[in-house]
């Protein structure tokens, strides 16, 4: 497959794309954990499958763990160390909670946005996500032989996603294999649904090819909280250690690599071969990249490409 370029409208598109995936997938997976585990009820009332019930107290385990070590609310931690009840208690568990749920999203929505690149290229065969539930993946012999499956509410979509994640953790571990506590988290179907949709969605074409892409999607997935602490900070607020990430994550650009390469490595690689008298590769190219250089900028005047291109 050829690769494409991310175009402007593309780019605006996949900005707004992830910032709405980003609010549905964090208020669904925290909802849906909250029902699956009835965690607005004690443990001992609540009528669990075993299955389930040993699930909720590890989930629960963890909370406990991250609000004792979590210093950004030590009155908190004091007082359920104090035993101030159930109250103080699920106010500790609320902020590790929301961490957990915000990183389930986001494994979810690079998992299938990876999946989406490797099917446009070429290297996932018969697609899954390209088509949703009509791809050639799902559509074809595994809705005809899987039909055992097809009663849950994704009709046995999410079963075969699972098998692709399987797979590809033999490879990419860090994002397809065990992440956090993503795999306590259940994914309504219709949730799932909507994801793959939006993924699908015509104006999306040119950005599966553009090798930029999952860089743009981190970055739109961040903006949210780096706009957040822009406020606070214009509010007068002081940054706390937590917060230092969500200000400094962003996307750095192909043209920002390429600049920062050639002012410090190239430089010195140039240095070098004068110092030996050797003839560099670059010296040849420079004329070229000038007489590029001079057509692109005048191109730009004109309004031909965008400025940031």
């Amino acid at each position: 497959m050829i690769p494409t370029q991310l175009d402007s409208s593309a780019k605006e598109a996949l900005r707004k794309t992830v910032r709405s995936l980003r609010a549905l997938l964090v208020t669904q997976l925290h909802e849906a954990v909250r029902g699956e585990y009835q965690l607005d009820v004690p443990l001992a009332t609540a009528r669990l499958p075993e299955a389930r019930r040993r699930r909720r107290e590890r989930l629960e385990a963890w909370l406990d763990e991250q609000a004792r070590s979590d210093p950004r609310d030590k009155a908190t931690k004091t007082k359920g160390a104090k035993g101030a009840g159930t109250e103080a208690q699920a106010e500790a568990r609320k902020r590790p909670l929301e961490d957990a749920a915000k990183e389930a999203a986001h494994t979810l929505l690079n998992r299938l946005v990876l999946l989406r690149i490797l099917e446009h290229h070429g290297l996932l065969v018969p697609a899954v996500v390209s088509g949703g539930w009509s791809s050639p993946g799902y559509a074809g012999e595994y809705a005809h032989y899987a039909r055992a499956l097809l009663g849950d509410p994704t009709r046995g979509y999410q079963a075969l996603l699972e098998v692709v994640y399987a797979e590809l953790a033999l490879e990419l571990p860090g994002l397809f294999g065990p992440v956090g506590l993503t795999a306590l988290f259940p994914v309504p179907g219709a949730t799932l649904r909507a994801v793959v949709e939006a993924l699908n969605e015509p104006v999306l074409d040119s950005a599966w090819g553009d090798d930029t892409t999952l860089g743009w999607v981190y970055q739109y997935w961040n903006d949210p909280d780096r706009e957040a602490l822009d406020a606070k900070i214009a509010g007068g607020d002081k940054i706390a250690p937590h917060e230092i990430a969500s200000k400094t994550q962003m996307f750095t650009e192909r043209y920002m690599v390429e600049w920062l390469l050639q002012n410090s490595l190239g430089l010195t690689w140039l240095a070098i071969c004068k110092k030996n008298g050797w003839q560099a590769e670059a010296e040849s190219v420079f004329p070229v990249l000038e007489t590029r250089r001079a057509e692109f900028r005048a191109r730009r005047e004109r309004g031909e490409v965008p400025l940031d291109a």
